[in-house]
C-alpha cells in the first residue's frame, strides 16, 4: 500500500517546510502545486524536490479545489489498485496519527477517510504575553490553545482505476469515491500561528473576494487579525485541558462537513413552506 500526497499551497513559507517534512514520514509520493505564491514558499519546495517531494508547477488560476484534480489526473498513473491519496495535504496540518498505520487498519469497504481537526488559535493574551516571531518552529511552543469542537471532513480515498475526477471548482474529491469509514485520523492544524501571518492571510482572502471564476474564500468577512483571536475562556488549553477529558483528544466533540449539505436542504425546504425563500 502506498500513499500519494496532493499539496496545492500559497504563501505559507513560515510553515511548508515543516508540513512537508512530517509528511514525508508517511507519504511515498508528495505532488505539489502553488497557486501562485510570492512569498518564498515556492523556492523552499523546490528546495526540497527529491524522490518523495515533487514540486510539479505554480498556476496562477484562481483558487478553487479543483485545481487538485489537475494534479491527481497528472500523476494517477502511479498508483495501484487498493493504494491511497491525500487528497488535500494542506501545508499547517500534522498528522497526529501516522497514516500508513491508521488507514491499513481500514476494512475494504470503505474507502473515504475523514479527518478530526484539532485547531489551534492565538488568544489577545498568546499575542500579549509573547513577542511572535512568523517563525512556526520558533513559536510553535507558545500556540497552545485549541477550539472546544474539533472539525471533520474527508482527507483521503482508496484507489481505483475507474474513478474519475475532473476539473471542478467545487470538486474536493473523485465522485463515487466510496464509503466514507467512522474512524476519524486526528489532524493538527495551525491555521493560526502568528499576527503577521494571520493579517497576511486575511489580506490575501480578501483580496481575492471579488473574484467571479473559482470560489475564493467568500466567506471572510474580517479584515484585521484581531478579529480573529480567540477568547481564551471558550478554548481548551493542550495538555492541561486535554487530559482532563480522559480520551484525550478524541473526546473534543466533533462538527461534520457532511451534514452541512442534508442541514441547509433542511432550512431550504422549512423556508420554502413557510413562503420565505
Amino acid at each position: 500500500m502506498k500513499i500519494f500526497a496532493i499539496m496545492l499551497v500559497k504563501n505559507e513559507a513560515d510553515i511548508v517546510k515543516s508540513v512537508i517534512l512530517d509528511a514525508k514520514t508517511w507519504a511515498d509520493r508528495i505532488f505539489i502545486m502553488d497557486n501562485g505564491s510570492t512569498d518564498g514558499t515556492w523556492e523552499i519546495i523546490q528546495s526540497l524536490a527529491d524522490d518523495i517531494v515533487v514540486p510539479w508547477k505554480q498556476d496562477f488560476r484562481p483558487y478553487s479545489n479543483g485545481l487538485r484534480a489537475d494534479v491527481f489526473n497528472e500523476f494517477r498513473h502511479e498508483a495501484s489498485d487498493g493504494d491511497w491519496w491525500c487528497f488535500k495535504l494542506d501545508a499547517d496540518e500534522f498528522y497526529y496519527d501516522n497514516p500508513k498505520e491508521f488507514l491499513a487498519k481500514i476494512p475494504k469497504k470503505y474507502s473515504l477517510v475523514a479527518k478530526q481537526s484539532l485547531d489551534y488559535v492565538l488568544t489577545t493574551e498568546d499575542v500579549e504575553e509573547y513577542d511572535f516571531s512568523g517563525d512556526f518552529e520558533k513559536d510553535k511552543e507558545h500556540i497552545m490553545h485549541l477550539k472546544n469542537s474539533c472539525w471533520s471532513e474527508p482527507r483521503f480515498f482508496r484507489y481505483r482505476k475507474s474513478l474519475k475526477w475532473n476539473f471542478d471548482a467545487t470538486s474536493h474529491y473523485p465522485k463515487f469515491a466510496g464509503l466514507l469509514a467512522p474512524e476519524l485520523i486526528l489532524v493538527k492544524h495551525y491555521q493560526f500561528r502568528s499576527p503577521k501571518q494571520m493579517q497576511a492571510r486575511l489580506d490575501l482572502r480578501n483580496s481575492l473576494a471579488n473574484k467571479k471564476d473559482g470560489i475564493c474564500f467568500r466567506h471572510v468577512k474580517e479584515t484585521n487579525y484581531k478579529e480573529l483571536l480567540a477568547d481564551k475562556k471558550n478554548c481548551l488549553l493542550d495538555n492541561n485541558d486535554i487530559k482532563s477529558h480522559g480520551g484525550g483528544y478524541r473526546e473534543i466533540p466533533v462538527r461534520n462537513s457532511l451534514q452541512q449539505p442534508l442541514l441547509k436542504r433542511i432550512i431550504l425546504r422549512i423556508g420554502i413552506a413557510l413562503k420565505l425563500f
